[in-house]
């Protein structure tokens, strides 16, 4: 199961005439129970981010953090269907590709779109 994290807000007002919609970027988390961490996946215009917060105090707090002021889904990845070839990669494709979606949203008010369409469910802890 992946959380994908939807922020709005961006300092960049050239992300924002690009992403033209509600969501500005998009980062995953994830679960990984055999190591009892939390994955977190982001992409963006100059890094690939991927840390491993181990599940002890104050983890809760970081992924709170993380969430704070956002929109959250919960999907799983897709089953049986391979992830297609990603073109550019920034935060959208990439997303898309971890969740082997069948689609190519660009931006990520599609993805959200799309993955609610696909069975994703808005996450309030």
């Amino acid at each position: 199961m992946w959380f994908l994290i939807f922020t709005e807000r961006t300092d960049r007002r050239w992300v924002r005439w690009l992403a033209a919609g509600r969501f500005a970027h998009v980062l995953a988390f994830g679960w990984v129970p055999d190591q009892r961490a939390w994955l977190v996946y982001e992409v963006t215009m100059n890094r690939t981010r991927v840390a491993v917060m181990p599940d002890c105090p104050g983890s809760d707090e970081r992924i709170a953090d993380l969430r704070a002021g956002n929109v959250t889904l919960a999907m799983k990845p897709a089953e049986g269907r391979a992830p297609w070839m990603r073109l550019g990669f920034w935060c959208v494709p990439a997303m898309a590709h971890l969740l082997g979606l069948s689609r190519r949203p660009l931006r990520p008010d599609a993805l959200y779109r799309q993955c609610l369409a696909e069975g994703a469910e808005v996450v309030d802890w």
